[in-house]
């Protein structure tokens, strides 16, 4: 995929991963229609990213991705405000972390809707004007653990393997017609997706935590290279392959810190969009 001069939507646009994606996209000359549902983060994006790239071209939505007139919309403003749209970057997540039995159903639904509906409907909006044009692509922002099932994360980790499961089928229906399919895979990152409870619990474990720069500027190479996935981390991406071929041997392996999680797991919970 191609950056500068490119028509981009990038939903959760003023998180950390988000905001961090936005400023590279628009540094490399890109067109950015910033999604997201606080206008004052995205107003406050919108004038870093003057600041930082002057001849920017910035508009911005405040937008509720889960509502039923989300697509419609996105892809609406994208061709008033930008002409149309060349790339969608599908960012905006809920967390969850905790025991699944205590989570709230209406939570559980939200949960779907926001990381795994809302990316699959508004994809659905925008294909047809990228296939019309015979250019352009879909980014998922997924997750290690869309392919490791987590412990204390059951489903956050069933939205992520359905995001890479839709991204990998897309892909591949796709193939020869000039739109490119990437789903990144990020680890633990510093962003304020994660509440309290899971930084502690990651320091307690030693998880690794990125940058949201770092795990930016990964996506935007593999932007540019093409690429069909992008993993970050070496030890994560091992244990995905590793549990593709032997999961039992994961279980195993997990079972010490599934124990060490179980306090920080069992506090109260709480989600926040990223």
């Amino acid at each position: 995929m191609k950056i500068a001069n490119q028509r981009i939507a990038i939903t959760g646009a003023a998180g950390g991963i988000g905001a961090a994606l936005c400023h590279r996209f628009a540094d490399a000359g890109a067109r950015l229609l910033l999604v997201g549902r606080n206008p004052v983060a995205l107003a406050e994006l919108t004038l870093a990213l003057k600041q930082t790239a002057p001849e920017s071209c910035v508009a911005s939505l405040v937008l509720d991705i889960t509502e039923p007139e989300a697509p419609a919309r996105l892809r609406d403003e994208a061709q008033a405000r930008l002409g149309g749209l060349d790339i969608l970057v599908n960012n905006a997540a809920l967390p969850c972390f905790g025991a699944l039995s205590d989570m709230p159903l209406d939570e559980i639904e939200r949960l779907v809707a926001t990381n795994l509906t809302a990316p699959m409907r508004l994809t659905r909006a925008v294909l047809p004007d990228l296939l019309a044009l015979k250019q352009g692509g879909i980014v998922n922002i997924g997750s290690t653990f869309g392919a490791i099932g987590f412990p204390w994360f059951a489903a956050y980790s069933a939205t992520k393997f359905g995001l890479r499961g839709f991204s990998e089928a897309l892909r591949r229906e796709l193939a020869g017609q000039g739109v490119d399919v990437l789903y990144a895979a990020p680890r633990a990152t510093r962003t304020a997706i994660n509440d309290d409870r899971v930084t502690a619990m990651r320091a307690a474990t030693g998880m690794t935590f990125d940058d949201p720069d770092f795990v930016a500027k990964r996506i935007v190479t593999a932007m540019k290279r093409g690429a069909a996935e992008c993993a970050i981390g070496g030890p994560e991406r091992f244990f995905a392959r590793l549990n593709g071929l032997l999961p039992r041997l994961i279980d195993l392996s997990l079972a010490a810190q599934t124990r060490a999680m179980a306090p920080f797991a069992t506090s109260s919970q709480s989600t926040t969009e990223t």
